[in-house]
């Protein structure tokens, strides 16, 4: 995985949307940069529909992103028998004979 360059800018918000902004990262267990950068990365996705995917507080990262939109496509996606709950988790190959 490539590292993203960033660099140090300054903006002036106002001060409930800070508060909004930092009560929302707190609760998600994100910093207030990371929220503040997904939410614009999510707009600038959105705008050019690069991705399709259902939109939400939890906005995922580029990479997540790409995941989400290949498995909604069905790539990477191996058959999942939902017959039963044994099926299913065998199907996943998570199945402990043991349980």
């Amino acid at each position: 995985m490539e590292t993203t360059l960033r660099k140090a800018t300054s903006v002036r918000l106002r001060v409930d949307l800070i508060d909004s902004l930092k009560e929302r990262a707190e609760a998600s267990n994100r910093s207030f940069n990371n929220l503040v950068e997904s939410i614009l990365l999510n707009a600038i996705r959105k705008d050019s529909k690069k991705f399709n995917y259902p939109i939400s507080d939890n906005i995922p990262n580029e990479e997540t992103a790409r995941v989400i939109q290949e498995t909604m496509q069905g790539i990477g996606v191996s058959d999942v028998d939902m017959s039963s709950e044994e099926a299913m988790w065998k199907s996943l190959g998570l199945y402990d004979e043991a349980n």
